[in-house]
Order: structure tokens, then sequence, then C-alpha cells
């Protein structure tokens, strides 16, 4: 290329460095801590950064290094410096979406798709950190939809995976999850249910209580990410990559994924009919547990999608999305009904204008709700592609 006098600086980074090496096992980590600042423009951001790099030997061995290191307070990043520099220079974040495993058509092992699912969802997570750190409504969301495909990962392996793995993992990225759920619950309220509910000037004293109520949910949010039992889970499943024949025995991680997919997703598409049954009588409370069973099923659906091609698996997926999209327009609403709840508790001056707020929603769920037989039904009987 040539660049001629258009070349220039997009950030500045000025920070020192202390470098050193540990031997852990077989394995020769080198350690760089660097501290100082990354300034671009008018803006600017402190860096205080610990890498950690395999020097020689197996990658096992950088695992166990940094959860050596994980009871410390310090958290995992998904930001490198120059991506801070260009975030930035920008003044703005970078837009980022999630990626779903690439899981070969046949012949994948059990191991591998362990992997290939665990590896996906963590990147995805660590991508989006930054974003949702940083205040970005699409970052929290994406962050969150991760969380979830990480935790289906674990129940659908949960049958062949040995007792009890992974249990406080899994508890630990599941109050991360309630926290940015708290966050994404006041971003759509501000963003769309209350403009769809009230007009302004009406709006306007509650939209100050929802952004406060945002506001406090976001540091929550930040507190929960930098605590060490987070980055202690994601090294613990981001480890367990390197040794799954430890994991699942060598006999279960080098058999076919396909020999187990139909008795797992069995297992998925029960609990999804199991609670939803007698389904017009459920409360909101179970219809969101419905909702949830029925989100695992189409998140394992994606992660083996490629081994049952066909019209069969696109017809399924078509009668999971009907009946995603009944459970999300249900579950605005009824969010909207909880958080009025929650903020006349703790400003009961807005209670008329939640009154409005309210009715307004309960009407919509109620129109919402004829819609969920029909689409129920069709989902019931549609014939499961992987029998």
């Amino acid at each position: 290329m040539n660049l001629g006098a258009n070349v220039f600086p997009i950030y500045h980074s000025d920070f020192w460095e202390l470098r050193g090496q540990q031997s852990t096992g077989k394995s020769a980590i080198q350690l760089t801590l660097s501290r100082g600042s990354v300034l671009a423009g008018k803006h600017s951001e402190t860096v205080c950064m610990l890498d950690l790099v395999l020097a020689d030997g197996q990658v096992s061995g950088l695992y166990e290094m940094a959860e050596r290191l994980a009871d410390l307070p310090i958290w995992l990043i998904g930001e490198s410096i120059s991506m801070q520099g260009a975030r930035l220079a920008n003044a703005k974040l970078p837009s980022l979406t999630t990626s779903k495993p690439n899981l070969p058509k046949a012949d994948i092992t059990v191991g591998t798709a362990w992997a290939l699912s665990v590896t996906s969802a963590l990147n995805a997570l660590l991508r989006h950190q930054a974003m949702a750190a940083h205040g970005s409504i699409e970052g929290v969301h994406q962050m969150r939809v991760a969380i979830r495909r990480i935790r289906t990962v674990l129940k659908f392996f949960r049958p062949i995976l040995p007792k009890n793995a992974f249990a406080h993992e899994g508890i630990t990225l599941q109050k991360l999850g309630q926290s940015l759920g708290n966050v994404r619950d006041w971003d759509v309220f501000l963003a769309e249910m209350l403009p769809d509910f009230l007009e302004p000037p009406a709006s306007e004293t509650f939209r100050i209580f929802a952004e406060n109520s945002r506001h406090e949910a976001r540091k929550e949010m930040c507190q929960r990410m930098t605590d060490p039992s987070v980055t202690a889970a994601i090294l613990s499943l981001g480890a367990s990559i390197e040794k799954v024949d430890d994991l699942f025995g060598k006999d279960v991680s080098s058999s076919l994924l396909e020999e187990h997919a139909p008795d797992l997703l069995d297992r998925m598409a029960r609990k999804v009919q199991h609670r939803g049954e007698h389904i017009t009588r459920l409360s909101d409370r179970h219809l969101h547990g419905v909702r949830k069973a029925l989100k695992g099923l189409r998140y394992s659906v994606d992660g083996v999608a490629g081994l049952y091609p066909g019209k069969r698996l696109e017809a399924y997926i078509e009668h999971c999305k009907d009946l995603q999209e009944i459970f999300g327009q249900f579950n605005d609403s009824a969010t909207a009904e909880r958080l009025v709840e929650q903020a006349v508790k703790k400003a009961p001056e807005l209670a008329e204008t939640g009154r409005t707020i309210v009715k307004t929603a309960h009407h919509s769920k109620k129109k919402i709700l004829t819609k969920l037989p029909k689409k129920w039904k069709a989902f019931s009987k549609t014939v499961p592609f992987w029998s």
C-alpha cells in the first residue's frame, strides 16, 4: 500500500512493563505486567494488565498458571490495548456479533463438539465484555446471550459429563446472567416499553426513575463481571477444552456426537413439553420457565444442526422461532409490570403513572396470549427431526 503522508497514529500508549518467566509442570509461562495509559485525542484510559503467554510446553499449563491467580482481584478481559485505543479514537464502541459453533456435518466426536461449543460461547462472552462494561445496550444483550449459550452447553452435555461437573461454574454464570438481565430489563423498558405505553410529558418522571435504576443495575453488573469467581469459572471451562479425554473418559470423548445427540435432544425437548403442559392455565412465572426451556432447546438445536441437514430441521426451527417470538413479546409486557411494581414500592408518587403502564401491559399480555395456543399446538405436533 502506498500510504504516503496519510499515515497518522490512531492512539498513543505510555506504560512500563515488568517481565518474568515461571514454570508450571512441563510448561514455561512468560508473564508481563503493564501499567500506564492509552491516549487517543482527548480521551485516555489507564492500563493495568497482566499477560500470560505460553513460552514452551502445553496449553493446559497456561490455564494452570492462570487458575493460580484467579483468587486475586484481577479478571479476564476481551479487549486488547489496540482495541482499547481504537475505541477511544472513534469515541464509540465497535459493532460485534455473536458466532455459533461451526460443527462439521458428520464424524464429529463428543470431545471435539464440546471444545468447539465452549470455545465459541466463551469467545462471544469475552468479545462483548468491554462493550457491556462501557454502556452498550447491544453489548449487554449479546453478553447475556453468550452466557445462556454456555449454560445450555452444560445442560445439553450433562448426561454424559461426570456427576456435578461444572456445577459451581454454572451457578456463577447464572448470577452474572441475572445481573446482566437486570440491566437489559431497564434498557428495553426505556427504549421500547415506556415510549409505547406513555406519551410525554407523563412519561418524564418515570423515565428519570428508570434511568437511575438502570445506572444502579449497571454498577452491580460491573461489580459482578469483575468478581474473581467469574474469572475462575471461565478459566475452568476453558481448561476443560484441553483435557476432554479426562473430562468425559476416552471412550465417550472419542465417540461420535451423532450417537448421543438424539438422547440429549430428547431430554431438552421433554423439559419444554413438561413445563408447557396445560399452557393456557400457566402463570406468568411458569410461562417464563417454558420460555427459558425453549431457548435451551433452540440453542441445543443450533449446536447440532450440522448433523441433521434438510427440511425437517428447517421446519422444526421455524416452529421454535414462532413460539419464541410470542414468548418474547409476552415477557416484555410481564417485565414492564414487574418493573413498575418495583418502582412504585420505592417511589409511591409514581403509582398513578404506574397504573397506566400496568393497564396497557396487561392488555398487551392478554392479546398476545390469544395467539399462544395455536403456536404451541403447531410446535408440539412437529415430529422431532432427530427421531
